[in-house]
């Protein structure tokens, strides 16, 4: 049986609370309580969970249970039991100062893993999931055709942020990610286009087109940026364009190159600064059969630009990888750069890792963008000429 008792020389002081371990051997622990009655509530709690425990009977709703029971007793607040379903949706609607393609990776990893839990996953206690959870669901995506970089993506990036939260906020005693082995990368390298393929896609493409393959290839900027240019980006008194990277929320400082100007030139200019500079591309979604990647595709196909395949799907999940997309534009650019000995620095900064606007740049570093970009090959010509 258990009972309490208090110091006989502290009137004051807290009760002890006498009990008997699940072993069988006495133990006496403080209940924190200055109320003999309180104190008797929590000791009749303590007794409890050791004698159903040496039963073999205590689980952990059962502890809960007991737990709460108590608190009510006590007049507090009892112990809400948090599933995950209900953690990782509250963890997501508290970030807000992501960006739109931030927000929509962490969706897809919630959406995805949720899934994997099954129909009564969701429901599941936030505790409850462990190591084994993280590396099956991992091991589902990579069977699902997905690349070791968009697993670890999905995991060790996304979906480990809201177990890490659990953990500060003491909610879990560890991140079960953390337990899991990081991806093993596979090598699959993207292509680069040469100048001469570069040429051919222009050829091939129609005006808006014609300039957005110029804009990223002396730029490095992805499409969905190169896409939705505004006129007010443009600064050709300083030869150079500041824009906000849809994807980082980073600005993004770069050179304008000769044939990207000369292309300029040829264009009306509007007068609302804010008009985009391609229109017939401005506010269209990148992936997707209509997409403006698969638009990109069709442009290489006509300018007769062989395109290998460095990744199947697997069964139909998944997606095929190609060496070459509108994105190794964005590689050609920064390729230029390094095989022409320049500072990395200076080629980061061309490719818009580096943050800041037009007007934090002193001279000084305008020229330096200014240079790295002549760097890059100006294109050939027709009747072979550069």
């Amino acid at each position: 049986m258990a009972s309490v008792h208090r110091d006989p020389r502290r009137k004051k002081g807290v009760w002890f609370c006498h009990f008997t371990r699940a072993d069988g051997t006495r133990c006496v622990r403080s209940t924190g309580k200055h109320s003999r009655s309180e104190a008797q509530i929590v000791c009749q709690a303590i007794q409890q969970a050791e004698t159903e425990l040496g039963r073999g009977d205590l689980t952990r709703d059962r502890l809960t249970s007991i737990l709460n029971e108590t608190l009510y007793r006590l007049g507090e607040t009892p112990i809400a039991a948090v599933t995950i379903g209900d953690w990782l949706s509250s963890w997501l609607e508290a970030k807000t100062h992501i960006s739109p393609a931030t927000r929509k990776g962490y969706q897809q990893a919630i959406r995805e893993f949720l899934e994997f839990l099954g129909e009564k996953g969701p429901r599941r206690r936030l505790e409850s999931i462990g190591e084994r959870d993280i590396r099956e669901f991992a091991a589902r995506l990579r069977a699902d055709g997905r690349s070791a970089a968009t697993v670890t993506k999905l995991v060790r990036k996304f979906l480990s942020q809201a177990f890490e939260k659990a953990r500060r906020l003491g909610r879990i005693r560890f991140n079960p990610v953390h337990a899991v082995s990081p991806e093993k990368h596979e090598s699959a390298r993207r292509g680069v286009f040469t100048p001469e393929q570069v040429a051919a896609l222009v050829s091939s493409a129609r005006n808006d087109w014609k300039g957005a393959i110029l804009f990223a290839y002396s730029t490095g900027a992805r499409l969905s940026d190169t896409a939705n240019l505004r006129w007010s980006s443009l600064d050709p008194e300083h030869g150079v364009a500041s824009f906000r990277e849809r994807k980082t929320a980073h600005h993004s400082v770069v050179g304008l190159h000769s044939d990207f100007v000369d292309w300029l030139s040829a264009q009306s200019v509007p007068e609302d600064p804010e008009s985009f500079v391609f229109p017939t591309l401005a506010g269209k979604r990148v992936n997707g059969d209509k997409g403006l990647g698969a638009q990109f595709d069709q442009i290489m196909s006509a300018a007769g630009i062989e395109n290998r395949l460095i990744r199947q799907a697997n069964a139909g999940k998944g997606r095929n990888l190609r060496a070459l997309t509108f994105h190794s534009l964005r590689h050609t650019a920064v390729s230029a750069v390094f095989n022409s000995n320049v500072h990395r620095q200076i080629a980061a900064q061309l490719s818009g890792h580096k943050t800041g606007i037009i007007e934090r740049y002193i001279h000084r570093d305008l020229e330096a963008i200014r240079a790295a970009t002549k760097l890059i090959p100006r294109l050939p010509r027709e009747g072979g000429e550069a």
